[in-house]
């Protein structure tokens, strides 16, 4: 059921040879690149992510499996954090859309239900693409209504589907850590964006605190959903190196005590304004 081994999605290294880092989880195999990638070197297809192991049936079972270990423990634990991302995290993602997002066409890569883009201003049309079956609906249903669309794919064949500078700003909340092709989907996404246009990402910060400090417990290790494990500085250097220029990363947008990272590009890597040094990013 499993695809063959990845190498590593930053730098491309083979680290077959390599033994599995000390956060695997049998069957599922982490490995920690010399690069200092750390990423899931075994993950599902993408067609047993349509369906079985779709995302909204694995996170429900993860949380069980976290509930049933110290239900107190974990109540408390999800009630700040669920507070954090009603008041915090989404509002940034709705801000930094209408912040810089021109008006027109705005595709939310891995879009889920829908509920994020149905919450934009009217001058932005939402376009989503979703491997799940279930959620692709939900999400279309919602899309239509306002002139967009879904398109139910992987993240590769759906940006395909797309016509060169059809958008102007592509948002990846919380999909990065699940790609198996990192690398590629962004250069198919800087294709569909205009000059002009962003990119908007966020995934779970593998550099924090909190992931130090609980150790296999953190949060942001779920199996098989998240099979790349991103620090600030990683993840700078993959966007980089598929060709966009970064307008925000710096310190604010991955505080070392929050387990989520923020950054911002531009498919236009020469002009771009960045708003932290290169030593910070890279």
């Amino acid at each position: 059921m499993t695809q063959p081994l990845r190498r590593c999605p930053v730098c491309g290294t083979d680290n077959t040879s390599q033994p599995p880092d000390r956060y695997s989880r049998p069957p599922w195999t982490l490995k920690r690149c010399a690069c200092g990638m750390v990423y899931l070197e075994n993950p599902l297809p993408y067609a047993a992510l349509a369906g079985e192991m779709a995302w909204e049936k694995t996170y429900a079972a993860e949380s069980a499996t976290r509930s049933s270990r110290n239900s107190i423990l974990y109540a408390a634990a999800r009630a700040p954090k669920a507070l954090w991302q009603r008041l915090i995290r989404r509002n940034k993602l709705i801000s930094w859309v209408r912040q810089y997002l021109p008006p027109g066409a705005v595709l939310d890569v891995g879009c889920a239900g829908g509920h994020t883009l149905d919450r934009l201003p009217s001058r932005f049309i939402p376009y989503g693409i979703e491997i799940s079956t279930e959620l692709s609906r939900l999400a279309n249903d919602r899309f239509a209504a306002r002139g967009g669309r879904v398109i139910q794919a992987d993240a590769l064949s759906g940006l395909l589907q797309f016509d060169a500078g059809f958008f102007t700003g592509v948002i990846m909340s919380s999909f990065l850590e699940h790609e198996t092709e990192p690398r590629a989907v962004l250069q198919a996404a800087g294709r569909v964006m205009r000059p002009d246009a962003r990119l908007i990402i966020k995934v779970p910060n593998f550099a924090s605190w909190n992931r130090v400090v609980r150790g296999r417990r953190w949060c942001g290790f779920r199996f098989p959903d998240h099979v790349n494990y991103f620090t600030p500085q990683r993840l700078a250097a993959l966007v980089g190196g598929c060709g966009f220029g970064v307008w925000r990363g710096n310190i604010f947008e991955h505080f070392p005590t929050s387990d989520s990272m923020w950054l911002l590009a531009s498919p236009q890597r020469l002009t771009a304004h960045r708003t932290s040094s290169s030593s910070t990013l890279l």
